[in-house]
């Protein structure tokens, strides 16, 4: 039975872990291959080939955490049909592409990301699915977990230009990346700052940069010495008064001791030290030695003669011994 609770406890914690693992999976880019357009240059760039050298759409999935988690046996679709809370989970599972368990690559170790074709060619291998990303149009694209019950993560697209993705570039924060932008299996980039741009346009050399930077250093360490030297003076301010306290409470106490030696206490209500104190010895004589026993100690018990405690009465007469003639 101790075995039998120990394994069940075992699979459990590894059912827990394995669970909390799943939801640091979040998608991370969207790729819509439109092959209209296979030969513009924006789509050259952007395009992004399997292992048989192929272009397709693809979905992007990054491991947001800092360990490393398995991504087998989670499922991908663009079906709304499985947001169906009354669909059992087998007949959801017919609805949506499982990724595969047994290869390596599904593993990822802390913030790495990996890209699934969606080009609906299962029989390429692992990193294929078994749909394709409309063209042209809006979809939403869901990650559920093994359990193909548990929503891990999902993103709605809308339509997108030739040769751009869809990627998340915050938390909650999704941005259309162009072409020489897009950044399979790579952190995203986004567009950069009109003003950070500006900045740089102005100062070539980072002057600028470096000047504000040891300002704000400085100015730091100027704050710091400023607050040090304020609570430095207030701690020995602190510490002086309390000393000059401490020596106000001693000078009290001698004052009130002197006062008690010549007026005595409280009790005394005035009198002087002197006639206090003779007082209180007479009363310790009068206590211990002045005081006497009021009887004349004469004793009243006086002696009377008994007979009985006469020997003679003691003794049985003595037999008279006679002499024959």
């Amino acid at each position: 039975m101790k075995k039998i609770l120990s394994i069940l406890s075992s699979l459990a914690v590894a059912l827990t872990m394995n669970a909390q693992g799943a939801h640091d999976f979040k998608l991370n880019e969207v790729y819509v291959h439109t092959p209209a357009c296979c030969d513009s240059s924006a789509c050259k760039t952007a395009s992004y080939v399997d292992e048989y050298g192929q272009s397709a759409s693809w979905i992007e999935i990054e491991n947001i955490s800092y360990s490393t988690h398995d991504i087998r046996n989670c499922f991908l679709t663009i079906d709304p049909a499985v947001l169906d809370e009354n669909m059992s989970a087998p007949e959801r599972e017919t609805h949506m592409s499982q990724i595969p368990a047994g290869d390596p690559r599904t593993s990822l170790s802390a913030k790495q990301r990996i890209t699934f074709f969606a080009d609906g060619n299962t029989n390429r291998g692992t990193l294929h699915l078994n749909f394709k990303l409309p063209v042209g149009e809006s979809f939403t694209i869901y990650l559920f977990d093994g359990n193909a019950v548990d929503l891990l993560d999902s993103v709605h697209v809308e339509a997108l230009p030739a040769g751009s993705s869809y990627a998340r570039i915050a938390d909650a924060e999704w941005q259309v990346l162009e072409a020489d932008k897009v950044t399979p299996n790579a952190p995203n980039i986004a567009y950069h700052n009109d003003k950070i741009k500006e900045f740089k346009e102005k100062d070539p050399y980072g002057i600028a940069m470096t000047l504000m930077c040891m300002g704000v250093v400085f100015s730091c360490l100027i704050l710091l010495f400023v607050f040090f030297h304020i609570f430095g003076w207030a701690m020995n301010r602190a510490a002086k008064l309390a000393r000059v306290r401490a020596i106000r409470a001693i000078h009290e106490q001698a004052s009130k001791v002197v006062e008690m030696a010549k007026q005595g206490t409280t009790e005394t209500k005035g009198i002087d030290m002197e006639t206090y104190t003779a007082v209180i010895g007479l009363a310790l004589h009068e206590y211990f030695g002045g005081t006497h026993d009021l009887e004349s100690g004469i004793l009243t018990i006086q002696q009377t003669h008994t007979t009985w405690a006469d020997k003679s009465h003691e003794l049985r007469v003595t037999p008279q011994h006679h002499q024959a003639n």
